[in-house]
């Protein structure tokens, strides 16, 4: 077997993370603190599952209800919350969203298969942390989409946007100083 329950929690607690344990369940929970991400309950925090499947040959790692599109919001902000979504794991590495059409729930999702492979504290480490950072750095362009139909900018229109701005307050202070 590639990996088990017991094997996650001795990573755990060597990484000195709290978690629940559920005996007999092939999942527990962990979590962070967050300084930019706020939970559906409106908490600085991430919740996040580790799941073992296939007899330990298949790993998640889960954020479930990330976040949640109340399905009330236009047709508008739907296509600028997956946009968003997309080009979030585009930018990152390992990073996968999943949306429940039901009730709007969104999970964020890192998962991978072990098969014959032996899972390292490193690799599950590396998942945890990153899943969480992801979350951290890119909160306030989901929240746009999601609040406001608000998509991404890319990278050519953030740089014309900063020219743009640069000769503005270049502009402002030859006036401000006479030059």
């Amino acid at each position: 077997m590639a990996t088990n329950i017991q094997e996650i929690k001795s990573f755990l607690d060597d990484a000195k993370l709290k978690y629940v344990d559920y005996p007999g369940k092939n999942y527990l929970r962990t979590g962070y603190k967050t300084q930019k991400y706020v939970d559906t309950d409106g908490d600085k925090s991430v919740g996040i599952v580790v799941s073992v499947e296939e007899e330990g040959e298949f790993i998640k790692i889960i954020v479930p209800q990330a976040y949640k599109f109340d399905s009330n919001q236009s047709s508008f902000h739907k296509m600028a919350l997956f946009q968003t979504l997309l080009q979030v794991s585009h930018m990152t590495k390992m990073m996968q969203f999943e949306y429940d059409i039901d009730d709007g729930e969104i999970w964020a999702i890192i998962e991978f298969p072990l098969e014959d492979a032996h899972l390292t504290k490193n690799q599950l480490m590396r998942c945890i942390r990153g899943i969480t950072g992801i979350l951290e750095e890119y909160h306030e362009m989901i929240s746009d989409a999601i609040n406001h139909g608000i998509t991404p900018e890319s990278e050519n229109e953030q740089r014309k946007a900063f020219e743009e701005f640069q000769r503005a307050r270049r502009e402002e202070r030859k006036k401000q100083f006479g030059n």
